[in-house]
This record gives C-alpha cells, sequence and structure tokens, in this order.
C-alpha cells in the first residue's frame, strides 16, 4: 500500500499545490517546500535564497558548513548556481501525519530562519 503525502498535509499552516507544501508559520511567515517521492522515502526541498540576494556571499560555504553543525533533520548546501538549498527525507515505512508533518515543518522553519540570516528578507 501507497502512502500518499498529501493526504498526510492535511494540518492547519499546510497548503498543498502539486509538488509543493506552503507552510505559514503563526507570525505569518511562510516558506514552501517541495516534495519528492522515491521507493523508499520522501525527500523535502527548499529555496532558502538565491545567490543574489545573499549578504557577503564570499563567507557563504562556512557559513553552510557551520549552519550545518547546528542542524537536526535539516541540512543546507549550495547548488550549481550558488544558491542556498535545504534538504530533508522521512522513510515511508511506517510513517504517521504526525512524523511527516514534524519534518516538514523543520524543513520549512529551518529555511525561512536561515534565509532571513543570510539575506535580511523573507522572499522564498
Amino acid at each position: 500500500m501507497s502512502t500518499d503525502w498529501r493526504q498526510l498535509c492535511k494540518a492547519p499552516g499546510l497548503s498543498v499545490e502539486d509538488d509543493v507544501v506552503t507552510v505559514t508559520f503563526e507570525n505569518q511567515r511562510s516558506h514552501r517546500v517541495r516534495i519528492q517521492e522515491t521507493e523508499t522515502t520522501f525527500e523535502l526541498h527548499a529555496l532558502v535564497a538565491r545567490a543574489s540576494n545573499v549578504l557577503q556571499p564570499e563567507s557563504l560555504p562556512l557559513r553552510i558548513w557551520r549552519h550545518n553543525r547546528a542542524a537536526q533533520l535539516v541540512g543546507f548546501r549550495l547548488d550549481a548556481r550558488n544558491s542556498v538549498r535545504a534538504e530533508g527525507w522521512v522513510a515511508k515505512a511506517g510513517l504517521e501525519a504526525q512524523e511527516f508533518q514534524h519534518v516538514l515543518r523543520r524543513v520549512a522553519a529551518e529555511s525561512d530562519r536561515f534565509e532571513f540570516i543570510l539575506t535580511g528578507k523573507d522572499t522564498e
């Protein structure tokens, strides 16, 4: 039996459109997370900041490395365009809505927070 991740997103503050979930926080900020399904997992991907929006881009690799040292459930990386991306994942086996939503909200919240640290804005 296959798990439909869209059914796991039926909760306040989550809205689904195609393969993207918009997570809205209590302070009315929001962040988009794209869901990609594999055979055994759901991968969660978010754009944190485009390279052109980052303050002090010369220190970006070191800042990401430092941020990853403290992050849980979420990892950050640079993509081919030097934009900062966030990634998380959950296994499908035994997955319940509460666990999926926890990781989804964590990816969104950490992405939104890191975006503000890097850019001083809420654009993504």
